[in-house]
């Protein structure tokens, strides 16, 4: 991509400016939670930014009133064996162990809120800034379970 290049998806904007490549989380009905499509989404769109020998960082926000509140558990009833959602999981996942292997350093630019897999978000990556107000949180031992989000960058 050259300045100013964009690349909509349905769940990701990437953009490039100058050195800065862009990522925004494009759910803002949902609050930017990750479907299955976004993670996909963001994974890919993180490996072509670190593929661009002329991009030197990568932000990442979220449009909307929310950097990202978790995973979109409108999906969770699809899976009716332990190894199907493990898969799925895995898949939410996925980006995070993406950026902790780039070369080019990653930001996130939270605001709003950054929950469960958001939060996991903001952990991988390499510096973040947020927004004064900002809440960010690990919901899911509210439930009695690990969250593994933020665990694992």
């Amino acid at each position: 991509m050259t300045d100013g290049d964009r690349d909509e998806s349905d769940a990701v904007i990437v953009d490039t400016e100058g050195y800065v490549g862009r990522i925004t989380l494009d759910r803002p009905e949902a609050m930017n939670t990750f479907s299955t499509e976004l993670a996909a989404e963001l994974d890919s769109a993180l490996r072509r930014l670190e593929a661009d020998a002329d991009v030197r960082a990568v932000v990442v926000d979220g449009a909307g009133k929310a950097f990202s509140a978790g995973i979109d558990l409108t999906e969770h009833a699809r899976f009716d064996d332990e190894a199907a959602y493990e898969e799925w999981v895995a898949g939410m996942e996925e980006p995070f162990v993406t950026i902790t292997e780039m070369g080019t350093p990653v930001i996130a630019a939270a605001h709003g809120h950054a929950a469960a897999n958001g939060l996991g978000l903001v952990a991988a990556c390499d510096l973040a800034v947020a927004a004064e107000g900002t809440m960010f949180g690990a919901t899911a031992p509210k439930v009695g379970l690990f969250c593994m989000g933020p665990a694992v960058p």
